[in-house]
C-alpha cells in the first residue's frame, strides 16, 4: 500500500446563507411535476370538467348564432315573410332560452364545483399529510427555507391545478364568447364582465386551496385528508342549511361556502337565487373570517414540522 497525503486548502465560508423566494416557484413546480406522472388520475378528474366545458362554449356559440339569426338548422326565404318572423321568432326564444354568457358560466361552474373539489383535493391533500408522514419536512427545512415560503410552493400547486379546472373553463368560454360576437363586441363593450368572472373564478380557487391545505396540514394520511376535506366541506353546508331552518334565520347559511359564493355572484353579475337574503359584506367578512382560519392552522402546523415535529 501507499500512503498518500490530502493536501486541499479549506477555506471558510464567509457568504451568507438567505432564503430566495423563487424557492417557492421550484416547490410548487416540483409538485406540479408530480401530479403530471399519474395519466389515469388525470383522465378521469379532468374528463367531465372538459366536456363541460366545451358544452358552455357550445351553448355561448349558438346564442351568439340566434342573436346573429345564423340558425344553420332554419332555412328561410328571405322574400317570405312570414318564414323571416318564424326565424326572429325561433332565434330569440332560443337566446332567451339560454340566457346570458354569465348565466352559462356560472351554472357550468355550479354543475363542476363536485369535480372542482375532487381535483383540487386529489393532488391538493397529500402534499403536506405525505410530507409529514415520510418525515421529507426534515429534508425542507434544512435547507434555507422558511415556513411561509414553503406555504406558498405548496399552495401554488394546488393553485395550478385548481385554475385547470375553474380558471381554465371560464377563459375557455369567455374567449369563445369574444370570437363569436359580431366584431369582437363581447371583449370591446363588456370587458369589464371578464375581469369578473376571472376574478371570480380565481377567488374560488384560492379559497378552496388553503381549505385542501388546512386539511392537508392537520393529517398524516392522504386518504384521511381527503376524506376530511369533503367531509368538512359538505358538513359545512349542511350545517348552515339545517340550522337556518332550526332557527328560521338565513343568516345560518353564512357558515356555507357555496352560499356565500352565491351572494358574491349576486353582486357581481345580478343573477339572484332568492336564497340569500344578507348583505355582500358578510358574505366578504365570512370568506375573510374562513381564510383567516386556514391560514392560523397552516401557520401552526407547518411551524410544528419547522420545529422537527
Amino acid at each position: 500500500m501507499r500512503a498518500r497525503t490530502h493536501t486541499e486548502i479549506y477555506r471558510p465560508f464567509r457568504g451568507a446563507i438567505s432564503a430566495s423566494a423563487a424557492r417557492a416557484s421550484t416547490l410548487a413546480w416540483s409538485g406540479v411535476r408530480v401530479g403530471f406522472k399519474r395519466k389515469l388520475p388525470m383522465l378521469f378528474l379532468f374528463a367531465i370538467p372538459l366536456i363541460a366545458t366545451i358544452v358552455g362554449a357550445f351553448q355561448i356559440q349558438l346564442k351568439f348564432d340566434a342573436l346573429s339569426k345564423e340558425l344553420s338548422f332554419i332555412t328561410a326565404d328571405d322574400a317570405d315573410v312570414q318564414a323571416k318572423m318564424a326565424n326572429q321568432f325561433v332565434a330569440n326564444g332560443l337566446a332567451e332560452l339560454l340566457g346570458s354568457v354569465e348565466q352559462i358560466i356560472l351554472t357550468t361552474l355550479g354543475t363542476l364545483q363536485f369535480f372542482v373539489v375532487l381535483a383540487m383535493g386529489w393532488y391538493g391533500t397529500g402534499l403536506i399529510a405525505e410530507d409529514k408522514r415520510l418525515r421529507a419536512h426534515l429534508l425542507y427545512f434544512a435547507r434555507p427555507i422558511t415556513r411561509w415560503t414553503y406555504l406558498r410552493g405548496k399552495l401554488g400547486t394546488v393553485l395550478f391545478w385548481g385554475s385547470c379546472v375553474v380558471v381554465g373553463p371560464v377563459t375557455v368560454m369567455c374567449g369563445t364568447a369574444v370570437f363569436a360576437s359580431p366584431e369582437w363586441s363581447f371583449l370591446t363593450d363588456r370587458w369589464q364582465l371578464i375581469l369578473k368572472l376571472e376574478g371570480y373564478a380565481l377567488l374560488w380557487v384560492v379559497v378552496h386551496a388553503l381549505l385542501v391545505l388546512a386539511v392537508s396540514s392537520v393529517c398524516r394520511l392522504r386518504n384521511q385528508a381527503l376524506a376530511g376535506l369533503f367531509g368538512i366541506y359538505f358538513l359545512m353546508s349542511i350545517a348552515g342549511e339545517l340550522l337556518a331552518w332550526l332557527f328560521d334565520s338565513a343568516n345560518w347559511r353564512l357558515l356555507s361556502l357555496v352560499r356565500n359564493f352565491e351572494r358574491l355572484s349576486e353582486a357581481l353579475f345580478g343573477i339572484a337565487s332568492g336564497e340569500v337574503t344578507w348583505g355582500l359584506e358578510a358574505s366578504l367578512w365570512a370568506l375573510a373570517a374562513f381564510c383567516g382560519l386556514c391560514l392560523v392552522v397552516l401557520d401552526a402546523q407547518i411551524k410544528k414540522m419547522e420545529l422537527g415535529r
